[in-house]
C-alpha cells in the first residue's frame, strides 16, 4: 500500500536548470515492490490512489502489464497523480535527488476506507513503507488500520523504514515507525533510519533491538558497505555488487522485491540476501526505477555470474 507516482527522470546530468530533456517513467516505492515480486514469479496487488488523469492512467497501465491487481486503485477525480522530477549527478556525483511534486496529490489522500481488510487478509506479506504514513493524516491512519488488519490475519508485516526527511520532521518518524516496526515481521531499514527510530546505527545492534521487539527478520540496507541480515538465528553479510550507477532510484525497492520473492520460495537468508544485491545493482545502470528489475531467469542468470558459474554470452 502506497503512493504511486510519475517520475520525470532528467536525460542529462547536472541541476534541473540545465537540463534540457526528461523522461517519464513509473514510480513509487511500493508500485516498484509490487511489479518486482510479480516479474519474479509472485502475485501481486496495490492499494493506492491515482488522479483521474492522463498520468493515473499511464500508471494503471503500466502496472496491468507487469500483472499487478489494480482493484483496490482508487481514481481520484478530485486530486491529480503526484508526479517528482530526478536529478542526477549533481551536487554529488553518481547520486540522485528527487523533487517532490506531491502536494495533495491523489495518492497522498488514501483513507482507511481505501482498505479492505479482506483483500489485506488474503495476502502472504502486507508490504508499505515509511513513506506512506508521511504522505498525511488520512494516509498515516490508513497505514495502522491495514497492518493491524493484516496482524490480526497473521499476514506477514513487512516495513521498509523509507525515512523521507522532506516529508516530514527528524522528530516524526520515532514516534509513527517505532510502533510500526514492532508490529513488523520483516524489517528493511539503513544505519540512517535506524540512527532516527531506534538511535541505533550499528547492523549487529539494530538487529538486537528489533528481535527484542518482535521482529523475526531485520535486513539493514548498508550502502556502499552491502547488506545486513539476522532471522531465526541466522545471519548473513553481503558486500555491494559493484556497478555502472547511471540513476541509483529505486535501488532499495529492487533490493527489498527481490529479498521478499525468494523468501516466500524458500531461499536461505544468504541467497535471498545475494539476490536481492544483485536486483539492485541490476537497476542503478539505467535511467527509471523498475525497468531494470529482473525477472527469475534473468536474476538466476545474474547470480550465476556472480558466482563465476555462468560465463558472459558475446
Amino acid at each position: 500500500m502506497g503512493e504511486i507516482m510519475v517520475e520525470l527522470n532528467s536525460v542529462s546530468r547536472g541541476p534541473l536548470r540545465t537540463v534540457e530533456l526528461f523522461e517519464k517513467h513509473a514510480a513509487g516505492t511500493e508500485g516498484n515492490v509490487a511489479i518486482g515480486v510479480s516479474r519474479l514469479g509472485c502475485s501481486s496487488g496495490i492499494i493506492s490512489r491515482v488522479g483521474n488523469d492522463e498520468f493515473g492512467k499511464f500508471l494503471l497501465g503500466v502496472l496491468r502489464a507487469e500483472g499487478v491487481d489494480t482493484s483496490h486503485v482508487v481514481v481520484d477525480g478530485e486530486s491529480s497523480t503526484g508526479l517528482f522530477f530526478i536529478q542526477r549527478g549533481y551536487p554529488i556525483p553518481d547520486k540522485s535527488e528527487a523533487f517532490y511534486y506531491r502536494s495533495n496529490s491523489a495518492g497522498s489522500r488514501l483513507s482507511t476506507s481505501d482498505v479492505d481488510v479482506d483483500y489485506v487478509s488474503s495476502a502472504k506479506i502486507f508490504h508499505v513503507t515509511g513513506i506512506t504514513p508521511a504522505l498525511s493524516g488520512s494516509a498515516r491512519d490508513a497505514t495502522v488500520v491495514a497492518v493491524k488488519a493484516a496482524k490480526g490475519s497473521n499476514v506477514q508485516i513487512s516495513l521498509d523504514t523509507n525515512v523521507r526527511l522532506k516529508l516530514w520532521s527528524k522528530e516524526e518518524p520515532r514516534s509513527i515507525l517505532l510502533p510500526l516496526c514492532k508490529m513488523a515481521d520483516i524489517v528493511f531499514t539503513s544505519a540512517s533510519d535506524s540512527e532516527i527510530i531506534l538511535g541505533e546505527d550499528q547492523p549487529v545492534e539494530i538487529a538486537s533491538v528489533l528481535h527484542k521487539a518482535g521482529v523475526k527478520t531485520v535486513v539493514v540496507k548498508l550502502g556502499e558497505r552491502g547488506a545486513y541480515a539476522s532471522s531465526g538465528g541466522d545471519v548473513a553479510t553481503q558486500p555491494m555488487i559493484p556497478a555502472y550507477v547511471e540513476d541509483a532510484t529505486g535501488a532499495g525497492d529492487s533490493f527489498a522485491a527481490a529479498f521478499l520473492a525468494t523468501q516466500l520460495k524458500g531461499w536461505k537468508l544468504k541467497d535471498s540476501l545475494l539476490a536481492a544485491a544483485t536486483s539492485a545493482a541490476l537497476v542503478v545502470t539505467i535511467r527509471g526505477d523498475y525497468e531494470n528489475v529482473p525477472d527469475m531467469e534473468g536474476l538466476q542468470t545474474a547470480l550465476g555470474y556472480e558466482q563465476g558459474k555462468t560465463e558472459y554470452l558475446r
